[in-house]
């Protein structure tokens, strides 16, 4: 929406450094694997968010844009930093088509995850997304799918938990005069797994593992000068699966201060 704007600079970056609160952390980790016990943690976590838009040439637009996220858990208990913590990048490349308020967007994406120093994965996503911006006013709404290819190379070869996901999700935007803005989110994630539920805890099941996620998410900027603000979010997760570990319900809530340019 920003891009719409007369006289809008084709780049921009926001930078993000708060606190945050995880009531399950490691849902996600491969370490304690026999383990369904849920155990919160607070944690300091950093995001930056830097763009390009090229110029359009009629209705044809395309963006470059990087994201990068860490966070580093108190790890209460254990008197180190380096549990859980999660280095999480992504490089995307995103054709555009705009049909008047549609604009029509096949964003392709490298994520490259790195967890506790020694346990990562690359995903290959492809999102096909048709967003709508709402004629004259500061909202947007979007609706999007979800294809991905996980590789994942993890320490413990037995538990290179390779895997395809499939899905997709919609948002609804809202600008306020002073930049500040309210994102909704709703996402939902089926991803099946190489790994099969005997691997992961006593079975005699021979079925691979299966995840369903569903989120929903909440994320507020308020402006307080044209660069700088506060920002808070809330993300709730509720996963399915075959596997018990991998069976929760989740919430992270952070925070912090928000730098735009």
């Amino acid at each position: 929406m920003a891009q719409q704007q007369a006289n809008s600079s084709p780049f921009n970056a926001d930078f993000r450094l708060g606190g945050l609160y995880d009531s399950r952390v490691g849902a996600t980790s491969s370490e304690d694997l026999l383990s369904t016990q849920e155990e919160s943690d607070t944690a300091i976590a950093a995001t930056l968010d830097a763009g390009w838009q090229a110029p359009l040439e009629g209705d044809i637009g395309l963006r470059l844009d990087y994201s990068g996220y860490a966070d580093f858990y108190k790890d209460k208990g254990r008197k180190n930093l380096d549990q859980y913590d999660v280095i999480d990048q992504s490089l995307s490349l995103e054709p555009q088509y705009k049909d008047g308020p549609f604009v029509w967007s096949l964003p392709l994406i490298y994520n490259f995850v790195l967890e506790d120093d020694k346990n990562d994965y690359d995903r290959y996503i492809v999102s096909p997304t048709i967003t709508y911006m709402i004629p004259d006013t500061t909202q947007a709404v979007a609706v999007n799918g979800v294809a991905a290819r996980i590789n994942d190379r993890d320490d413990i070869k037995d538990l290179d938990e390779d895997g395809k996901t499939f899905g997709g999700g919609c948002a609804y935007l809202y600008f306020f005069e002073n930049k500040s803005q309210v994102r909704l989110s709703l996402d939902y994630q089926h991803t099946e797994y190489d790994e099969r539920v005997a691997t992961y805890q006593a079975s005699l099941s021979n079925d691979k593992r299966t995840d369903r996620a569903l989120t929903a998410g909440l994320d507020v900027v308020f402006q307080l000068t044209s660069h700088v603000g506060l920002y808070t979010n809330y993300a709730f997760i509720h996963s399915l699966s075959n596997v018990d570990r991998y069976e929760y319900n989740r919430h992270v809530v952070e925070g912090g201060v928000a730098l735009r340019f």
